[in-house]
């Protein structure tokens, strides 16, 4: 039986691990072809196994690309093109993260942060939404966080990398739609995965981990803005684990240190 995304093909940024690699698997499960980009080609490969083992009809092509870099890019957009013509979802997910007060955060810490969060949004952007935008369709994907709606205590420059690309996909918009190209933006909470374990602000084995979204949580958000019908789009999916309460007035509360999730 042909799944919901079969004839598609999706790019998903920060394959790797994580919230990219369960949104890959979950898009290859509705029947689109992949294009994994991270840094580590050894996990791009072993994903591309584990889809290809799915029997669902989806391909899978590894591509090691650093989205922070334009030549890499440009790189992953000509091999996309190249193995399958066109690319219908760019699912926006590699990211970092490091948390800190603006007294212990650094100029560097700014410029890594920003080059790995918005830099890379803005590239891949560029790189597949123009092609989007001349065949009339499209869904552009971004997996941000809550830190793009809320400030939140020790994570300042985390939080403007956040908005800025919260804002960039609403501007966005403005160009998409009148197009027929979809943008959605994916805000989870905390997410139980490695993007906290190496920023140092969870520990493995933390109960309050528990609570968290799982990877394939944010995955199953991936893929409903992926199958919206053809007269509806969903702008935002703001995400909440059952762990963590909203306060009035000041936005997000956390129960202990936990962290927002990335992606990547």
């Amino acid at each position: 039986m042909a799944g919901r995304l079969s004839g598609r093909t999706a790019v998903v940024t920060g394959a790797g691990k994580g919230i990219g690699r369960a949104s890959a698997v979950a898009l290859a499960r509705e029947g689109a072809n992949v294009v994994l980009a991270a840094r580590t080609a050894g996990d791009l490969e072993l994903l591309a196994a584990e889809i290809a083992a799915l029997d669902t009809g989806a391909r899978a092509l590894a591509v090691p690309t650093d989205v922070s870099e334009e030549a890499d890019v440009d790189a992953l957009a000509q091999a996309a093109f190249e193995a399958f013509g066109k690319v219908d979802i760019l699912v926006n997910n590699a990211g970092v993260g490091k948390n800190g007060t603006v007294a212990t955060l650094s100029t560097a810490d700014y410029d890594w942060l920003f080059k790995n969060n918005m830099r890379s949004t803005w590239l891949c952007t560029k790189a597949f939404f123009p092609p989007m935008l001349a065949r009339k369709e499209g869904w552009l994907i971004y997996v941000s966080s809550v830190a793009g709606l809320n400030g939140l205590p020790n994570e300042p420059i985390y939080c403007a990398t956040k908005f800025a690309q919260m804002g960039f996909a609403q501007a966005i918009d403005y160009e998409a739609y009148p197009n027929n190209v979809k943008v959605s933006v994916i805000a989870p909470g905390g997410a139980n995965t490695h993007y906290g374990f190496y920023n140092g602000t969870r520990t493995p084995g933390d109960p309050m981990l528990e609570g968290f979204h799982e990877p394939e949580d944010v995955a199953e958000a991936v893929v409903f803005a992926a199958t919206q019908p053809p007269k509806t789009r969903v702008f935002m999916v703001w995400m909440r684990p059952m762990n963590e309460a909203l306060t009035s007035g000041s936005g997000v509360h956390f129960k202990g240190a936990a962290a927002e999730a990335a992606g990547s």
